[in-house]
């Protein structure tokens, strides 16, 4: 498999296939190697296999006479990306999680899980394609263990580490909402329920074992540091790492009392302190920023969803059609449980940490309402950036400093001899701007290169679904990328002379329209798919007070972009 995988990659890109033995020198490009270094421009990487056997100048690298060499000058090479805390078992739909949101009568949990597994194939492509090259799942359902199965069985899949069921310090009763036959959470009546749990745990050799945090005062604090000791004790000498989710400053204190390896969450509720930085430092624990996930549960539910670019070429379209279909009622009902915004606290912290010399792990909580899968990881790496971090910063928090949430000796997240072949090639020089970490050319995972557009090809419904969300969220720019510049849009019954020709054209009606109607929105109620057509039909609001009008669009996808579209109704009303 590996070996075919290889053959695919290297025909992609426009080369001669290497044999098993051949290395492989990548040469004249600017290396980063994630450790803040300083770069080394025209540079050589070379790569035997998965393994990295030497980084340097071009007159400290010997090329063996065998190696292929694969001309990489005006690039930049960087280590793979790393999402320290991610969660398959949750889609980032508004479905997922109805513990916070019930919308179960709308979309069943369970449906909402089984397409998760279904399309698990799909999500690992979603991560290699933005760059991910490893992700740290951090607890699930027990089949959570298949994923990392599935993951290092041979298929196009980014590293996988996991942890099982959370053991939690409190009973938390709605989160009994999450169980339908495997249970996610747990509670430890105990420190020893808890180590009997952790011992549990163990005959699957999870990765991690980790700990829901959830006390309050002093009375839930030491149940967090007791708990998580009890743990520790388990877990250390069978080579296990012990993470904790503590989102409060006296809870996450508490969890490195009790030694925890790994914090999964910033504080969210104060600044953190000298002796908490002190604390995480001597246990040597990782603190995993998690930023992006409160904004993409304040945008799902204010119903405001804003997204990058990355996010809307390389996410699940079936999720992000999810995220503008909050009902009319609930948004007030969700948002009141939500009413603090965090963000300001927990970017001050990461970047407080970061300057005391603890270690900041980029990670995003993927699979939360509105955190994507994949491309998450991207809109993180910008608010550290907006927090205050440098970009060479940020690039070692979600490359060598990501790796220790992964393992507690990782061979991933550097550019070094004997680390693993997992590198990005880039068009734009990351340390510049964090943004050009998604402007990806190639993407190295386990010694196989693939091109974004190879492991995500734009299929005429994924084409017309970009568009229909970014004309959803009002983004011109993302909207008019989804159509040909001389794009003919016809309004039925059918005329020989198109209503509008040109992107131009288009750029200036849409934009009269964006700013006339800007709660303007649309649904598909039903989709057919017909080789390079697209049929919907679609259910459009101009203002959440009036009622819906039904409307028609068929579209023509030709080489990735809209050519033709033909409307019934939807012009029409539009011009009313």
């Amino acid at each position: 498999m590996k070996k075919a995988q290889a053959a695919i990659a290297m025909l992609l890109l426009g080369s001669a296939v290497p044999t098993q033995a051949e290395p492989v020198a990548l040469v004249g490009g600017t290396i980063v190697d994630g450790t803040g270094s300083k770069p080394i421009e025209g540079g050589v990487v070379l790569l035997d296999g998965d393994r990295i056997t030497a980084v340097g100048s071009k007159d400290a690298v010997r090329i063996p006479s065998n190696a292929r060499r694969i001309d990489v000058r005006g690039k930049w090479i960087t280590p793979g990306l790393v999402d320290a805390h991610v969660h398959f078992s949750q889609s980032g739909s508004i479905y997922t999680r109805p513990d916070a949101i019930d919308l179960t009568k709308v979309i069943p949990y369970k449906q909402d899980v089984e397409q998760s597994k279904a399309r698990l194939d799909e999500t690992f492509r979603r991560y290699l394609a933005s760059g991910v090259t490893t992700v740290v799942d951090a607890g699930g359902p027990l089949w959570i263990y298949e994923v990392r199965n599935r993951a290092s069985s041979g298929v196009t899949a980014p590293r996988v580490a996991v942890a099982g069921a959370l053991i939690a310090t409190e009973p938390a009763p709605e989160t009994t909402k999450l169980d339908w036959g495997e249970p996610i959470i747990v509670s430890a009546a105990s420190p020893r329920e808890a180590a009997e749990l952790a011992r549990a745990q163990l005959q699957r050799k999870p990765d991690l074992i980790k700990i829901w945090g959830i006390g309050s005062g002093p009375e839930g604090s030491a149940r967090v540091r007791d708990i998580t000791r009890a743990v520790v004790a388990v877990a250390r000498p069978a080579g296990v790492r012990v993470a904790v989710h503590a989102t409060r400053l006296e809870t996450a204190e508490a969890a490195l009392d009790g030694g925890a390896d790994v914090l999964v969450h910033s504080v969210e509720d104060a600044p953190l302190t000298p002796a908490f930085i002190a604390k995480l430092k001597a246990n040597n624990a990782v603190y995993v920023s998690t930023l992006m996930v409160h904004e993409g549960y304040r945008d799902a539910f204010l119903g405001q969803v804003q997204l990058t670019a990355i996010e809307r070429g390389n996410s699940d379209p079936n999720i992000l059609a999810s995220l503008y279909e909050m009902p009319h009622g609930v948004i007030e009902r969700a948002t009141a449980r939500y009413p603090a915004d965090p963000v300001p606290q927990v970017s001050a912290n990461a970047l407080a940490l970061l300057r005391a010399g603890g270690r900041l792990a980029a990670g995003t909580d993927a699979g939360n309402i509105g955190t994507l899968h994949g491309p998450a990881l991207h809109r993180e790496l910008q608010m550290l950036s907006q927090a205050g971090l440098t970009p060479s910063q940020v690039l070692t928090a979600a490359t060598r400093d990501a790796a220790f949430a992964y393992s507690a000796r990782p061979d991933i997240g550097v550019l070094a001899p004997n680390y693993r072949a997992d590198l990005l090639i880039l068009d734009a020089d990351p340390l510049k701007s964090v943004s050009n970490l998604s402007r990806i050319s190639q993407v190295w995972s386990r010694g196989v290169a693939y091109r974004p557009s190879q492991l995500l090809p734009s299929s005429p419904e994924l084409v017309v679904e970009r568009q229909l969300q970014a004309y959803n969220s009002r983004d011109l720019d993302n909207f008019l990328a989804t159509y040909a510049e001389n794009v003919q849009v016809y309004d039925l019954p059918v005329t020989t002379k198109p209503s509008i020709e040109g992107k131009a054209a288009m750029r200036k009606i849409y934009g009269d329209i964006f700013q006339k109607f800007p709660a303007i929105h649309c649904r598909g109620a039903q989709r057919m798919v017909e080789g390079r057509f697209v049929i919907d039909q679609e259910v459009c609001s101009l203002d959440p007070a009036k009622p819906p009008f039904h409307a028609s669009a068929t579209y023509e996808v030709v080489d990735g972009v809209i050519r033709r579209v033909w409307f019934a109704d939807a012009q029409v009303k539009l011009q009313e």
